[in-house]
């Protein structure tokens, strides 16, 4: 397979199957040789499966604590109860009753349309074959998702072992790993996301788009994934030795290719259709946004409005604060994806993080951690060093338990 510049691909591992075939004697001096690396590799795939099920178990281990220092009821619903905050009810509704086609009474004449419908309609699904209580069964898919996201993870982290460590530790054990295990969309969104990259790594173009319809369907950021399918097929063709003229005319001879494309926002264009049939407002998710107080502006003076919100009281950051330098930090590793050739995951993260920085710096700190490729870049990043890796282990296991604490006393960064 071609290398590209999104595409670190790490070398391939010579197996038995890469020598050539020989008999008797001669074959018995060679295959011993290929005996520690058949090992090794038996090993690696073990320690890939076991090491986001071990944070998988620690983390909810860690979380249950930090339920159980603020309830007193007992019991693994009571525990996904406590943790479904803010959004979560929303999902929830949307997963038990669909819908509505008028306005909520008495909520300030909002709507769940401001809400995709991919992944609670999932969970009714699964719901549907498993008939245990709504927040259970999303509780357990939102583990699963987030476990099959490192899987993932894997080859798109070049096989480096600190950094995966740390990238499972983070999702699934970390100060902000609720996000990835209750009823919230972030789970499915790192998961069709990854599935994604990796598509486009390995050149898999049909199956990069129908994650990325699925993608569109989860939340609306997700249809900007195709810039970067685009920008992985312009890389491709240019590496060919296309000019950027010829590239236009590349596609088209491709039918791959423009399936790849034009299915890629189809979750969005069918949650238009549904919302245009059952409310008559193709475009409500948009335009119910004003009732969640998010209204256009300048996003330079949100972030500023953000950062000059000094506390009254202590000296730990307010909530703006927080949030302004979620984006910031956010919009400098997309910065620094780009310098590392990565240009479609650094263009995306962007940009998504720019769309809803138009309109206020409300649950930034979600949206910025919800991006995979931040995530990888800044695991990578920590697991330069054994003493850098070491000490960010640590701090993602013992910030679980305070964070989660803070998540369940309803603190507005987290939201």
């Amino acid at each position: 397979m071609r290398k590209s510049g999104t595409d670190n691909l790490v070398p391939a591992i010579k197996s038995p199957g890469d020598a050539p075939s020989m008999k008797g004697a001669e074959q018995l001096e060679i295959f011993p040789d290929y005996g520690p690396t058949i090992n090794k590799r038996h090993m690696v795939a073990a320690a890939v499966v076991t090491v986001p099920l071990l944070f998988g178990f620690t983390g909810l281990a860690i979380r249950y604590a930090a339920v159980a220092s603020t309830l007193a009821e007992p019991g693994f619903e009571s525990y996904a109860r406590a943790l479904c905050r803010w959004d979560c009810h929303w999902y929830l509704d949307i997963s038990e009753r669909g819908y509505e086609r008028f306005p909520i009474p008495n909520q300030s004449n909002v709507g769940r349309w401001g809400f995709f419908p991919f992944y609670p309609m999932l969970v009714a699904v699964i719901r549907a074959i498993f008939p245990f209580a709504t927040i259970l069964v999303a509780t357990i898919t939102s583990i699963a998702c987030s476990y099959t996201a490192c899987l993932v993870a894997w080859p798109l982290l070049e096989k480096n072992m600190r950094a995966y460590v740390l990238y499972c530790a983070f999702l699934l054990s970390g100060p902000l790993s609720f996000h990835f295990t209750t009823f919230l969309s972030e789970s499915l969104f790192v998961l069709l996301t990854s599935i994604v990259f990796l598509a486009l790594k390995r050149s898999s173009y049909p199956v990069a788009g129908i994650s990325s319809a699925l993608l569109s369907a989860t939340r609306l950021v997700g249809v900007l994934l195709v810039f970067a399918t685009v920008i992985q097929m312009f890389q491709q063709h240019r590496e060919r030795g296309g000019s950027p003229l010829s590239f236009p005319r590349w596609v088209l001879g491709r039918p791959d290719l423009l399936v790849a494309i034009f299915i890629s926002p189809a979750g969005l264009f069918a949650y238009i259709l549904f919302l245009y049939v059952t409310v008559g407002d193709g475009f409500a998710f948009l335009h119910v946004q004003r009732a969640f107080g998010r209204v256009a502006g300048n996003p330079l003076l949100f972030l500023w409005d953000g950062l000059s919100a000094f506390p009254k009281t202590g000296w730990l950051p307010t909530a703006p604060q927080w949030s302004a330098l979620a984006a910031i930090i956010g919009l400098a590793l997309s910065v620094v994806l780009v310098a590392r050739k990565q240009y479609g995951a650094g263009v995306f993260c962007a940009i998504c993080i720019l769309v809803p920085l138009i309109t206020n710096l409300a649950s930034m700190v979600r949206y910025v951690i919800g991006l995979a490729p931040l995530i990888m870049l800044m695991a990578v990043l920590l697991s330069a060093s054994k003493l850098t890796w070491l000490a960010a282990l640590v701090l993602f296991l013992v910030a679980c338990y305070f964070m989660t604490v803070a998540w369940i006393g309803g603190y507005l960064a987290l939201v």
